[in-house]
C-alpha cells in the first residue's frame, strides 16, 4: 500500500514537473521571441540614424549617396534592406538583401509571399517639406531559427530534467511516507496485539455469562440482564475476532491455494444458512453453474461468501429474498448476491467497503454489526486476486458482485485464518 502510495506521490510530482517545465518552456520562448525582435528593432534603430549621411536631395527626390561605396566598406550592412521612396510612395531605389517593394507607414512587422520582415520607416524632410520616405527591412530568420533552437534545446533536455525530477521526487516520495507507515504499522500492531488481549478475556465473560444463565435458569430465576450481558459479550468476541482478522489481513503471506469445487463450497454455506434465513421469512435461492473448479483459497472464499450472506440477511425484511449465483464469465468466475433489501443510498455505496463505516448508525448498532464485514470482503477478495463490486437503490434492494480469476497467479497476499465471523 504505502509503495503505491509514494509512487502515486513521486507521479505527481513529476506531473506537476512536467507541467512546470512545460509552461517555463513556452514562457522562455515568448520572452526569447520578443527579445530578438527587440534586438532587430534596435539594429535597424542605430543603422537608421547612421544612414542619414548617405542621402541626398536633388530635385526634391531623395537619393542615396554614393551607397556603393558604402557597402563595399561596411558589407554587414548589406543584409539589411534600404529602401527609398517618394511622398507619394512609390519606390525610387533600393539596396542589400531582397525585401519587400511595398511602404509600410504603420505596423514593425509584415509578411508578403512568404517573407516576414520587422520594417522602420523614417519622413525625410527638407527645408520643412515631406520629400519621401527611408525605409529598413531586416529578416526575421534568425529570430524562427534561434526560437527554433531554443525549444528544440528544452525538448533534448525535458527527457534528463524529467528523470532528474523523478528521482528527487521518488526520494522526497519515500521521506513523506516513512513517518506515515511508521505510525500506520504501529496502529496496526496496536490492533493486533489489542485483539489478542481482548479475545482470552472476552471469551471468559460470554462463557461465565452463558454459565450464570443455565443456573439461573435451572433454578426457575429469569433475569434479563443475563441476556443483555451474553449478547453484549458475543458480539464484543466478534468484534475482536474481526479485527483480529483484519490485522493478518495487513501482514502478507503465501495464500493456501488448491483447486476446489466452488459450486459445492456455496451450496455447503446455503444449506448452512437456510434455518436462518427461514427463521426471518427471507428466501434464500442458490443458482450457479453445475460445477466450476478454481484455484483459490477455500477459507477465503467461505469468509467472502459468509459475510455477504450475513450482510444480506441483516437488511433484508421479512418476506423478502437472497439469491446467490455463480457463472463462469470468460476467465473470471462471477458470485453474485443479491438480495430485496433496504437498498444502499447512492452516497454511501462508495463507502461501505471502508473500515467501520455505516450506512444507518442505530440499525447497525441494534443489529449487533460491527462495520468490519464488507471490508473484510474487500481486503480478502484483493488477496485473492479479485475485484468486488456493489450496485444498489435504496428501497428495492443491493447486488453485490465478486469476480474472481480461475487461476490464482503465485505471489505474496494476505494470509487467512480460520476465526469466525
Amino acid at each position: 500500500m504505502f509503495k503505491s502510495f509514494r509512487w502515486k506521490i513521486a507521479l505527481l510530482f513529476i506531473s506537476l514537473s512536467s507541467l512546470i517545465y512545460l509552461l517555463l518552456s513556452i514562457v522562455g520562448a515568448v520572452f526569447f521571441y520578443n527579445s530578438v525582435s527587440h534586438a532587430i528593432d534596435e539594429d535597424l534603430r542605430i543603422f537608421a540614424s547612421q544612414i542619414g549621411h548617405a542621402i541626398d536631395v536633388e530635385a526634391d527626390k531623395p537619393t542615396f549617396r554614393d551607397w556603393l561605396r558604402v557597402v563595399k566598406t561596411e558589407p554587414a550592412r548589406s543584409v539589411t534592406t534600404m529602401q527609398l521612396f517618394d511622398e507619394r510612395g512609390q519606390m525610387l531605389e533600393h539596396y542589400g538583401a531582397t525585401g519587400i517593394p511595398e511602404l509600410f507607414v504603420t505596423g514593425s512587422e509584415v509578411s508578403r509571399n512568404g517573407l516576414t520582415v520587422r520594417v522602420r520607416n523614417t519622413k525625410l524632410m527638407h527645408q520643412g517639406k515631406l520629400v519621401g520616405y527611408l525605409q529598413l527591412q531586416l529578416s526575421v530568420k534568425r529570430r524562427e531559427e534561434a526560437t527554433h533552437e531554443f525549444l528544440l534545446t528544452m525538448m533534448v533536455m525535458a527527457p534528463f530534467v524529467l528523470f532528474a525530477f523523478g528521482i528527487c521526487s521518488y526520494f522526497i516520495a519515500g521521506l513523506a511516507v516513512k513517518p506515515i507507515e511508521e505510525l500506520v504499522g504501529a496502529l496496526r500492531r496496536f490492533v493486533a496485539d489489542a485483539g489478542h488481549e481482548l479475545n482470552t478475556p472476552a471469551g471468559v465473560v460470554q462463557a461465565r455469562a452463558q454459565s450464570l444463565g443455565r443456573k439461573l435458569e435451572r433454578q426457575g430465576i429469569e433475569n434479563d440482564d443475563i441476556s443483555i450481558i451474553i449478547n453484549s459479550a458475543e458480539r464484543m468476541g466478534k468484534i475482536v475476532q474481526d479485527l483480529m482478522l483484519l490485522a493478518e489481513l495487513d501482514a502478507k503471506t503465501e495464500l493456501k491455494l488448491r483447486t476446489l469445487d466452488l459450486t459445492n463450497l456455496i451450496a455447503e454455506i446455503v444449506l448452512e444458512y437456510q434455518i436462518r434465513f427461514q427463521e426471518k421469512g427471507v428466501l434464500l435461492s442458490l443458482d450457479c453453474d453445475s460445477v466450476i473448479k478454481i484455484e483459490s483459497d477455500s477459507e477465503a472464499l467461505e469468509r467472502v461468501v459468509r459475510n455477504l450472506l450475513e450482510n444480506a440477511l441483516k437488511y433484508t425484511e421479512p418476506q423478502g429474498a437472497v439469491t446467490i449465483s455463480c457463472h463462469a464469465q470468460g476467465s473470471q468466475v462471477e458470485i453474485v448476491v443479491q438480495d430485496t433489501g433496504i437498498g444502499i443510498p447512492e452516497e454511501s455505496q462508495s463507502r461501505i467497503f471502508d473500515r467501520f463505516y455505516r450506512v444507518d448508525q442505530s440499525r447497525t448498532r441494534s443489529s449487533g454489526g460491527s462495520g468490519l464485514g464488507l471490508s473484510i470482503v474487500k481486503a480478502i477478495v484483493h488477496g485473492l486476486a479479485g475485484e468486488v463490486s456493489v450496485s444498489s437503490r435504496p428501497g428495492e434492494g443491493s447486488r453485490f458482485i465478486v469476480s474472481l480469476p480461475f487461476v490464482r497467479k503465485a505471489g505474496i497476499a494476505q494470509k487467512l485464518h480460520t476465526n469466525s465471523f
